[in-house]
C-alpha cells in the first residue's frame, strides 16, 4: 500500500496496518526504521548508507542493495516467510522483541548513556 503523505499523529497506526516496513532508499539518518520497529514492525532497507543502523548489518531487519529489485523482492518473501513461521519466529519479526529493542537501544536514556560514555572515553585518551 501506498499512503502518501500521513499526519504525524496518524503514523502508528499505519506503520501497525504493514506487515513489513519496506525502503530501501538512501534515506539519511533512518529514523522511520525505529519508528516502524518500535511499532513492531520488520523492515527493509537499503544497504548504501548509515541510515540501516539500526538495522545493525541485517540482525534486526534486512539489508538490500538499494537499486536491486531482486534483492528487495527476495527480502520480502523472507519477511513474510518467517513471520509465518510460527514454531521459529525470527527475532526481526518478532514484533514485541523489535518494540524492545528500539527502546533499549534509541531511547533518550540509551542515547544519553552512550553519549557519556563516549565523552567519558575520549576524556581519558587525551
Amino acid at each position: 500500500m501506498f499512503a502518501g503523505f500521513i499526519a504525524t499523529e496518524e503514523l502508528v497506526e499505519h506503520y501497525r496496518l504493514a506487515n513489513v516496513y519496506v525502503m530501501p532508499s538512501q534515506e539519511g539518518f533512518g529514523i522511520v526504521y525505529l519508528e516502524a520497529m518500535a511499532c513492531g514492525v520488520p523492515v527493509i532497507s537499503g544497504d548504501a548508507d548509515g541510515s540501516a543502523e539500526p538495522l545493525k548489518d541485517g540482525k534486526t531487519g534486512w539489508q538490500v542493495p538499494h537499486r536491486d529489485p531482486i534483492a528487495v523482492a527476495n527480502a520480502c518473501i523472507d519477511s513474510l516467510s518467517a513471520q509465518s513461521n510460527t514454531n521459529n519466529l525470527e527475532h526481526r519479526c518478532d514484533g514485541q522483541w523489535l518494540r524492545q529493542h528500539v527502546m533499549t537501544s534509541f531511547s533518550k536514556q540509551a542515547l544519553t548513556h552512550q553519549l557519556a560514555d563516549l565523552l567519558d572515553r575520549e576524556t581519558r585518551t587525551r
